[in-house]
């Protein structure tokens, strides 16, 4: 077994606990559920990536890191800028205006932030060093 293969299970195993830890600090029955639920889906994740690695025979040091390390970045700043920027009551007037905006406009606004913020990272980052490298390769275009 890899020492790399306890990433997948430890990951969301470390997260989960901790949200849980913060739902309820005084009773840690939540920090050893939701650890143990990202435990196994770490675990599924993991078994999963490898065989549609293997099946697919995907080449996986071809594998974007530039776009990988873009999404994670975009999850950041998308989550950040979703929530002080308002869009969650753009969100709730558009998908769902029945809810009290009071109460879900920031968790409607880190949602989407998310989501839009990981695609637009992960564009923007793996199409800079796609830029980079086609710069420093000396082609011109028309040349």
């Amino acid at each position: 077994m890899k020492g790399s293969s306890l990433f997948w299970p430890a990951v969301p195993g470390c997260a989960g606990a901790a949200y849980g830890w913060l739902i309820s600090s005084s009773d840690f029955f939540a920090s050893m559920f939701l650890g143990a639920v990202g435990l196994i889906a770490g675990t599924v994740g993991g078994i999963l990536v490898s065989g549609l690695h293997t099946g697919l025979k995907v080449d996986v040091k071809k594998t974007s890191v530039a776009g990988l390390v873009g999404a994670l970045l975009g999850v950041v700043v998308g989550g950040y800028l979703g929530v002080t920027s308002g869009f969650g009551t753009w969100m709730i007037a558009t998908f769902n205006p029945g809810l009290p905006e009071m109460d879900f406009r920031d968790s409607f606004g880190f949602i989407g932030g998310v989501f839009i913020g990981s695609v637009v990272g992960a564009i923007a980052m793996a199409g800079l060093v796609s830029f980079v490298q086609w710069r420093r390769s000396g082609k011109v275009v028309g040349k």
